[in-house]
């Protein structure tokens, strides 16, 4: 099934300088919260620009504002959810979550390239590997600030686990352990749930 990444659509918007990506740079510079309608205008683009019978969307809704723009959009479309998927971190693996974050840089000449220690090993001291950019670590990625961000996004995401439950298309998984591991798990949980797929999209 393919799968339609809200984030790489949104790199794909910043590296082409669209309207979106524009709106997009300006507030990841200013390192706030994207608003619904940016988010939702780049998720409606690609939808109907892509003629997918079945496909994953990950990344969204996070809000419930977004959820009913997706069930407005999919009703258009006559195409049905087949589940959400819901991905929940245990409180160790926010917490290891939160180190990560905290020690990421990024590329003052490129903004969609970065620097994460524990996957990336750097060629020369902050310096961008791709670009050779001076990387800068932004000024609220301290965990204090990252920890909040992920008890907020909790917050957030409850109104739309409920808007979801309602409808009998949520799929709760503990997102602990390895990718293989995490997919394994959802997969399981998702057939469970869903024996018989319509072949519609679902969302993660």
């Amino acid at each position: 099934m393919p799968q339609i990444s809200v984030g790489d659509l949104m790199r794909a918007h910043l590296s082409q300088g669209s309207e979106s990506g524009i709106r997009a740079a300006e507030i990841i510079n200013s390192g706030s919260l994207f608003p619904d309608e940016i988010i939702t205008a780049i998720v409606r683009d690609c939808l109907h620009r892509e003629a997918l019978a079945g496909f994953l969307l990950v990344g969204y809704p996070l809000s419930t504002a977004q959820a009913l723009a997706l069930d407005e959009l999919l009703r258009e479309l006559g195409k049905p959810l087949d589940g959400v998927l819901h991905l929940r971190l245990p409180e160790a693996e926010v917490e290891r979550h939160v180190r990560r974050l905290a020690a990421r840089g990024f590329c003052r000449d490129e903004r969609t390239h970065r620097f994460e220690p524990e996957v990336d090993q750097l060629l020369v001291d902050g310096v961008c590997n791709v670009c050779g950019g001076e990387l800068y670590q932004r000024g609220d990625d301290t965990e204090s600030s990252i920890r909040s961000k992920f008890r907020s996004r909790d917050a957030w995401l409850e109104p739309v686990t409920r808007h979801y439950a309602r409808q009998d298309l949520l799929v709760t998984v503990d997102a602990a352990g390895t990718s293989d591991e995490i997919a394994k798990r959802a997969l399981t949980a998702l057939r469970a749930h869903n024996p018989r797929p319509r072949s519609g999209p679902a969302t993660s």
